[in-house]
């Protein structure tokens, strides 16, 4: 019995440990791996090479995503900084890190992969270990979601349009991931910031 318990609990601690960091439905973030766990990281060496995720999270609609729209700000330096949209025939109507992306229906949409949806992907240098930079998600200025939000179309229709949260909560401006800022001053999202977004769309 009691191995069964300690079994139990290391199984209960793992998967603990590698939660995602925004539990909600239908959430964007940058993360520093593809799962949606890593939202702070440091670099140690000199022009060090940075990999970071635009992923759509807990998404409600199956079918995946069929196009998207948000924008990703950045404070700090960043050298030959590069943004690669995930998908078949991605079409961006602006220029990254302006998103209003076009992906296709169905065999076209991006799918939900381990419960995310990779939507982009940031290859950038940080040139010293002493160079601070944050990022933050928000909606397009002019964008498609009432109130602004970013937001996804559904993968098997481009004509559903759910908006979404961002994973550091309601009002947008806070940072969703940190690079060499100790400590890392990322705000998780919770239930109340995203109730708040929820109650504007009522």
């Amino acid at each position: 019995m009691k191995k069964m318990l300690v079994i139990a609990l290391a199984i209960l601690v793992s998967s603990s440990a590698f939660a995602q960091i925004d539990p909600d439905e239908n959430g964007i973030g940058l993360y520093f791996d593809e799962f949606g766990y890593e939202v702070c990281m440091s670099t140690a060496a000199p022009f060090t090479p940075i990999t970071a995720y635009l992923l759509a999270t807990n998404i409600t609609e199956e079918s995946g995503v069929s196009g998207f729209e948000c924008e990703v700000t950045t404070d700090g330096p960043l050298t030959a900084a590069a943004w690669a949209l995930n998908g078949v025939q991605p079409l961006n109507v602006f220029a990254a890190p302006l998103f209003a992306v076009g992906l296709g229906e169905f065999e076209l949409a991006t799918p939900v992969i381990n419960n995310v949806v990779l939507l982009a992907t940031l290859t950038a240098y940080v040139l010293a270990p002493t160079d601070q930079v944050s990022f933050g998600i928000k909606n397009l200025d002019a964008g498609s979601f009432t109130p602004p939000s970013p937001g996804y179309a559904a993968g098997d229709n481009a004509g559903l349009l759910v908006p979404l949260q961002v994973s550091s909560g309601f009002p947008y401006g806070a940072a969703v991931a940190q690079i060499n800022i100790d400590p890392c001053g990322v705000v998780a999202n919770d239930e109340v910031s995203f109730g708040s977004m929820k109650a504007l769309y009522r």
